[in-house]
């Protein structure tokens, strides 16, 4: 007799649920573009089709899911979804229909084309965030890099609560923080476009190959990294406040 095998970290499934088990069909089904993923589990194509059939009746422009969601493993507590409308839409209204019908919930961002356009130019976050990702119609963007230092001035700031909270954050948290100081040192000292994987890298050369080990099992040694950590952060807020200084010029 064919057997059904229901892992035991399943999503969106607790313990005791009543189930019916079908084979998924998706009817009129769009193709998916992939841009900088090499694999992706089945399970989270499910989802992403399940969220653009959800989302299909808001019209929006274009779709995008974008963060660690597209990672390897099953993580489905960290997805963007990128919503690019000119119109204003109810972003909490869809933000609990995702969460009530799929179970995950979702960072949104509600954004224009040329918004969007404009903020892969002067943020570090966009551009790391678009450097992979699935989306339901062709993206495509050439912009050049534009620093502007009173806004990582602001962004970088964000980043200096990790060593004033290192011992109450997750280890998911300082991972946030650390990636966002790291992407702004990049970015201002390359002064090119960055992607995920150049800012992944950076942190490896800089804390080590087992850094991200150490985040998630919070086997972290504080002294080590906070030392190391405050080193780049002192470097990277120098070079935003001479920038600061020469923009008031």
């Amino acid at each position: 007799m064919d057997q059904i095998y229901l892992p035991k970290n399943r999503f969106g499934l607790s313990v005791g649920s009543h189930v019916l088990i079908k084979e998924a069909r998706f009817k009129d089904e769009e193709k998916l573009i992939f841009y900088n993923i090499r694999k992706i589990e089945r399970i989270k194509i499910i989802i992403v089709k399940e969220l653009f059939n959800m989302l299909k009746k808001y019209s929006f422009d274009n779709i995008i899911i974008t963060g660690s969601f597209l990672d390897s493993g099953f993580n489905f507590n960290d997805i963007d979804i990128i919503l690019i409308k000119n119109k204003e839409v109810n972003i909490n209204k869809i933000k609990n229909e995702v969460k009530e019908n799929l179970g995950i919930d979702p960072h949104l961002i509600l954004i224009d084309s040329k918004s969007l356009l404009k903020g892969i130019s002067i943020d570090p976050l966009f551009q790391t965030m678009l450097s992979s990702y699935i989306s339901k119609k062709r993206f495509i963007y050439h912009v050049k890099p534009e620093i502007k230092y009173k806004l990582l001035d602001l962004s970088l700031l964000k980043s200096n609560l990790l060593t004033e909270n290192f011992d109450i954050l997750a280890g998911s948290q300082k991972l946030d923080l650390l990636r966002n100081l790291v992407s702004i040192h990049i970015f201002i000292t390359k002064k090119h476009i960055i992607t995920k994987e150049e800012v992944y890298e950076k942190i490896k050369e800089i804390f080590g190959n087992d850094i991200f080990d150490n985040l998630r099992n919070n086997t972290l040694n504080k002294k080590d990294f906070i030392k190391k950590y405050n080193s780049i952060y002192n470097k990277t807020l120098e070079i935003i406040l001479n920038g600061v200084k020469n923009e008031s010029k």
